[in-house]
């Protein structure tokens, strides 16, 4: 998320985005991030944020260096180490390709 997505989230957009990530990254009933403080440490680093368009990774680095952000800095990690490609579907044209494969040297 930029900063300048992060900044425009009123108190409510903010709340249901942080509701989501903790219900979905939470298991047993105990989670990484603290939704509360979370939310909070997020209304804060909203004024805090330089006015200047800064990336996910900047903003990072900003969380780190400011040492004050625990929470965000955890939720920072988990999003950074999200896998962003399904191996299911390269599987499956492997699959695919030896079906094909097959077929073709028994025709």
């Amino acid at each position: 998320m930029s900063s300048t997505a992060l900044k425009s989230l009123d108190r409510s957009e903010l709340k249901d985005s942080c509701t989501k990530f903790a219900s979905a990254f939470s298991s047993g009933g105990s989670s990484d991030v603290d939704l509360n403080d979370l939310i909070s440490e997020l209304i804060v680093m909203q004024s805090t944020l330089p006015d200047r368009t800064m990336s996910a990774m900047e903003i990072f680095e900003f969380v780190r260096e400011a040492d004050c952000y625990p929470n965000i800095a955890i939720a920072y990690q988990i999003f950074f180490t999200m896998l962003v490609t399904v191996a299911s579907v390269e599987r499956s044209f492997s699959k695919l390709k030896l079906l094909k494969n097959y077929l073709r040297s028994t025709m």
